[in-house]
């Protein structure tokens, strides 16, 4: 389970709509064509490319559910304890990953993301298609 140490306490985190809610509010996205991503998709695509300002919003979002919720300065320290103990940043973005995968609440999102993507790779001239099963490629080797 995806544990962060606040001070003196340990926290969970948690899927529900307190992370949606947050996570739709402070990081959603819009896409090329004007369409909103939503903020769980713009959290996990940046958790896909180990970027640690998506690992601080998964972080506030997964604990959004807290009555006394941590501020992102509290957040980014715990977060910056963990990767000295840690000697880096791959086992927060394993644990995140692992929470995703097993949670019900995001699981069809993470889903469809998949499946989108799969099809992007068919999308395009010849030249294109290459390139976008290249990056398609790249996203999977990074979630595995």
């Amino acid at each position: 389970m995806a544990t962060l140490k606040i001070g003196k306490e340990q926290h969970d985190v948690k899927f529900g709509f307190a992370f949606k809610n947050v996570a739709d509010k402070n990081y959603n996205e819009t896409d090329r064509e004007g369409n909103e991503t939503g903020g769980f998709i713009s959290i996990y695509q940046g958790l896909l490319q180990f970027n640690l300002d998506a690992l601080k919003a998964f972080w506030d979002c997964g604990l959004a559910h807290l009555k006394k919720r941590p501020s992102m300065a509290q957040i980014e320290a715990a977060l910056e304890e963990r990767i000295e103990e840690d000697g880096d940043t791959e086992t927060l973005f394993k644990e995140a990953f692992q929470e995703i995968n097993a949670s019900g609440f995001f699981k069809k999102d993470a889903k469809t993301f998949w499946k989108n993507l799969d099809m992007f790779k068919e999308m395009g001239t010849e030249q294109e298609q290459v390139e976008n099963a290249k990056a398609v490629q790249m996203l999977l080797d990074a979630k595995a």
